[in-house]
């Protein structure tokens, strides 16, 4: 690589995807220059690598679950020093729309998507505003999950549990297992789901009370035996599956509440009794990405060994292979892929 220039991984239409060179961007004045070690693969990408979302533009470079360190800052950037490491939020809200105004930014009416600068690449370049100091002791690959696990804080806020609570979580996968961290550092008791041994095993590793196989073992069923004869708490659906949620609701004890965490891709209609929501008092809620207080709280989870991440990678590719490693989520192939840019 020469000087003055960087690897992008270029994805100029849907299914393809080449390294480029390109020159290392020149951060403004209120910017912040990161050099990228490492950029896990979401799910969100590989929807977007195959043509799944009709909003995503091309050509575009994907990437935005990001840990890396500072190269070089703009000239008012006052906050950050070259080598410092930190995590960027690669979404860019307004800040003065209604929805960042009153506490949801993560629903901003103005974001800005790093359409050219995402983080598949040697370098990104964001406002300072944006950018997460990390702890010295903070890995850089625990910290490259900062991104999805604020999702998941937010999603697991609105559930709003309290001690001895008992949630299911459907979904053992990345995202699912961050689920149940979560919820146990809230004070629940965890029943994850899964029909994938291995994924169950991780489960118990690190901390599910209980695991289930529903391939094998009637989940109504345990649910009553743990609860006993109550029912769930809370719920959350990790995977995007209508029949799912379907099943999941009748299972909520009295006032219960589901968070619908997953997009149904393709769209899908759900059928529900609303009796049951209105005799059961339940509360049925989606979630979707993050503020800057979610990415705050989600980095001292990591920090504090609350939520551990680094035990969810189960593929460490070199920026090359990103396409090998859009495959591999594709296939629910593992646990967490990530990449490794320019990480040691």
């Amino acid at each position: 690589m020469a000087d003055g220039e960087m690897r992008v991984m270029w994805c100029e239409k849907p299914n393809q995807v080449e390294v480029r060179r390109v020159p290392i961007y020149e951060p403004g004045e209120n910017e912040v220059l990161i050099r990228v070690a490492y950029a896990a693969v979401c799910p969100w990408d590989v929807r977007a690598y195959t043509g799944l979302s009709s909003s995503v533009a091309f050509p575009r470079v994907l990437g935005h679950e990001v840990s890396g360190t500072v190269a070089s800052v703009g000239s008012k950037v006052k906050n950050f020093t070259v080598g410092q490491p930190v995590c960027p939020d690669m979404i860019v809200k307004c800040g003065t729309c209604k929805a960042c105004r009153s506490g949801r930014s993560n629903r901003c009416r103005r974001l800005t998507f790093m359409q050219f600068r995402g983080g598949y690449a040697d370098y990104v370049c964001v406002p300072e505003q944006n950018v997460f100091p990390l702890k010295e002791s903070t890995t850089l690959k625990a910290a490259a999950f900062m991104e999805p696990l604020a999702c998941v804080t937010r999603g697991q806020t609105l559930l709003e549990l309290f001690p001895g609570s008992i949630e299911l979580v459907a979904g053992a996968g990345p995202i699912g297992l961050m689920h149940m961290q979560v919820a146990k550092a809230f004070g629940a008791q965890v029943l994850i789901s899964d029909p994938i041994p291995e994924r169950l095993e991780m489960a118990k590793e690190l901390g599910a009370d209980w695991v289930i196989n529903p391939e094998k073992e009637d989940l109504g069923k345990r649910i009553q035996q743990i609860s006993p004869g109550w029912g769930l708490d809370a719920a959350v659906v990790t995977v995007g599956s209508a029949r799912l949620i379907e099943q999941t609701v009748p299972m909520l004890a009295p006032g219960g509440k589901l968070n619908i965490f997953a997009g149904v891709y393709p769209k899908d209609e759900i059928r529900l009794d609303p009796n049951l929501i209105h005799y059961g008092e339940f509360s049925i809620t989606g979630s979707a990405d993050s503020t800057h207080l979610d990415m705050f709280h989600a980095l001292t989870f990591i920090e504090s060994g609350q939520v551990r991440t680094e035990p969810l990678i189960s593929h460490l590719l070199p920026l090359e292979s990103l396409g090998e490693g859009i495959e591999l989520v594709k296939n629910h192939t593992g646990l967490k892929v990530m990449i490794q840019v320019n990480g040691g």
